[in-house]
């Protein structure tokens, strides 16, 4: 069973990563204004699109993870 993340965590995780809206658009194929409609509880995301962005801040933290390896 997929475990899924709300909004407000995917946004928290977001920015713990340092992530802008831009990177998070270009990881997932989602708009940018849509990503921040998501964001700002403008829009309801179908939960294809929450999986998208968990997908895409999941793998861009374990990359962040691998940079940090590579620099100790």
């Amino acid at each position: 069973m997929a475990e899924f993340l709300t909004v407000d965590e995917l946004k928290a995780l977001r920015v713990q990563l340092k992530v802008s809206l831009l990177e998070l658009a270009a990881n997932t194929g989602l708009p940018e204004g849509y990503l921040s409609q998501i964001e700002c509880r403008e829009v309801k995301p179908s939960i294809s699109d929450l999986e998208r962005m968990a997908k895409a801040l999941r793998r861009l933290a374990a990359d962040a993870g691998r940079e940090q390896e590579a620099e100790s």
